[in-house]
């Protein structure tokens, strides 16, 4: 980086109000934005995070409604004929079925500039330093890339936001043959298309046992920067956890020279740390083991009583 990145923070009073999201959506993005050129007619690709099934009242997934302010934004301040809205299959997930069940194509059909792109069905590249990972062609080629990624827990990360949004990118569907080495992969695929600038959704968070079986949270905050790894630093920050215990903030930090002395821009009213409640992967298997033997006890009783 060539100055010190930037992250901005806002406060969303009433959740549910379209005007009031668009209004901090754009506080926060114009400062950003200001920092990065987009040509005119230029091609814009908003990678989301629909991870699962999961509406985002349950802090899993992206709200559209964030993604429809962004889409507004973009569209009132640049001369773009091609936004595109991208997800990619996940083993529990499949893109198109997400965008539509989850309303995304309902959402978005008024938009005449505006498409939905399954990033596994693209044609797929594998570009130099990613480590073999594959990606669409399209992101990959995109002006601008946007990650609008959700504020949430995750049970091996501790944290899932801008980065682990990217390995979402990732377009293979069976994943989680990469959560053996997933601190590293994460960072590969960062390093293969670093987005241009960074949005989180933290309207409703996730804590707890992230980022799928959670507990939402109501923090009603949006973020913003230009820099992946400062926004995820800050971020972890925000929820009350130190970034160095982030394993992929620890390796980009260690490995990539990530900077952590960005400027921070944010709103009055929010706390400096909500202290989210967190669920590493060993409890929670503990957890469901102790919960299975209980069902397969209290099954055993029924049947003796019958």
């Amino acid at each position: 980086m060539t100055s010190e990145s930037l992250v901005c923070l806002e406060r969303v009073n009433d959740i549910f109000s379209y005007r009031e999201i668009r209004e901090s959506v754009e506080k926060i993005l114009d400062p950003v934005a200001n920092r990065i050129t987009v040509r005119n007619g230029g091609s814009i690709l908003i990678k989301v995070n629909l991870c699962l099934l999961k509406g985002p009242e349950t802090g899993a997934t992206v709200d559209p409604i964030v993604a429809k302010a962004l889409v507004d934004w973009l569209t009132h301040r640049y001369d773009t004929h091609q936004i595109i809205i991208a997800e990619a299959d996940a083993t529990h997930l499949s893109a198109d079925m997400a965008f539509r069940i989850l309303g995304w194509e309902d959402y978005f059909q008024g938009h005449e500039n505006v498409s939905l792109l399954n990033l596994s069905q693209d044609e797929i590249v594998k570009p130099e330093g990613s480590g073999g990972l594959g990606f669409s062609r399209t992101m990959m080629e995109a002006d601008i890339l946007i990650s609008l990624a959700k504020l949430k827990t995750h049970t091996l990360q501790k944290i899932s936001c801008v980065m682990k949004n990217q390995f979402g990118a990732v377009s293979e569907k069976f994943k989680i043959k990469y959560h053996g080495t997933l601190t590293k992969t994460i960072c590969q695929a960062v390093k293969a298309r670093k987005p241009d600038i960074c949005l989180v959704d933290g309207l409703i968070a996730m804590e707890g046992n992230g980022p799928t079986n959670g507990i939402p949270r109501r923090t009603q905050v949006v973020i913003a920067g230009d820099d992946a790894y400062s926004v995820d630093h800050f971020c972890a920050r925000l929820m009350g956890f130190k970034p160095s215990s982030v394993p992929h903030l620890w390796f980009w930090g260690k490995k990539m020279g990530g900077a952590s002395n960005y400027t921070v821009r944010k709103t009055n009213g929010v706390p400096a740390s909500f202290r989210f409640k967190f669920m590493p992967l060993w409890k929670s298997a503990i957890k469901s083991g102790i919960e299975s033997l209980r069902k397969s006890r209290r099954g055993e009783e029924i049947n003796e009583e019958a």
